[in-house]
């Protein structure tokens, strides 16, 4: 992205966009030969430095502020969940090896349905 100013939604699309992404990657890992636990951490990174650079190109700090501290209470991290954060969470649900990371990679092409929708996406 250049630096022009952008409104919340474009750069929530461009957000978007970046995580759709995932998909394709980990297709392209698997023939690759990449592990399950490779590829998660891998999406896991996309989509962990796609939030931070949104958060980046968000012109008003407040909201950014608001973001973080939902990320706070949710992940208990201003910047979103980490890998092991992920990796427990699904571990807490009864998911073992493979499986702990099929869903990291799953949900790391998904956005938030509330945020899109506020956003009008």
């Amino acid at each position: 992205m250049t630096d022009t100013r952008r409104t919340n939604a474009e750069i929530r699309q461009w957000y978007r966009e970046q995580v759709a992404r995932i998909l394709d990657f980990n297709r392209q890992w698997i023939t690759e030969g990449y592990s399950a636990r490779e590829r998660a951490e891998r999406a896991w990174r996309i989509r962990h430095d796609a939030r931070i650079e949104a958060r980046n190109m968000m012109t008003e700090p407040r909201e950014v502020e608001l973001l973080q501290a939902r990320d706070m209470a949710v992940y208990g991290d201003p910047n979103g969940p980490t890998f092991e954060f992920l990796v427990e969470q699904a571990r807490h649900a009864g998911l073992e090896e493979y499986a702990i990371y099929e869903a990291i990679i799953d949900g790391s092409y998904r956005t938030n349905a509330d945020i899109n929708r506020r956003l009008g996406l």
